[in-house]
């Protein structure tokens, strides 16, 4: 065990590491280690990807769940006739089972915001949440 020179300075996180941790292999920040001299910051300076490819699905699924809702606070307006309302709320179970589906077989980046967790979880979330607004979608009655 090394001895701690109480006399020694405790060096500011900003500070330069010193010779003797240098040569005990403490500096994790040097720019010359195992990660590269900045090859960081050239990825920081990559451009997005163009707006269709990285979120027409998440954009598709958002549509089809919008009409559903719009269809569903007509009726709730009294706008429209109370038959309106089921179709609606299958129209955003189907949105939902979109959104399982894409996430199913799209890439990560492909796939967009519908990325929340690992591919398995956000599908069973997504078909899970699916199924039950289609039951639901069927089992309540319209608004009368």
């Amino acid at each position: 065990m090394t001895d701690i020179d109480p006399a020694e300075p405790v060096p500011s996180p900003d500070a330069v590491p010193s010779t003797r941790a240098r040569a005990e292999g403490w500096d994790l920040y040097d720019d010359e280690d195992e990660w590269g001299s900045g090859e960081w910051e050239q990825e920081a300076e990559k451009p997005p990807r163009p707006w269709p490819s990285s979120s027409a699905a998440y954009v598709a699924v958002m549509i089809v769940g919008l009409v559903g809702l719009v269809l569903m606070a007509v009726v709730g307006w009294g706008q429209a006739e109370a038959n309106l309302f089921r179709p609606g709320a299958l129209l955003v179970a189907t949105a939902v089972c979109l959104a399982a589906l894409v996430r199913a077989l799209a890439s990560e980046s492909t796939a967009g915001m519908l990325v929340l967790r690992s591919r398995r979880v956000d599908v069973a979330v997504y078909v899970a949440l699916g199924v039950a607004a289609v039951v639901l979608a069927i089992v309540v009655p319209p608004p009368s």
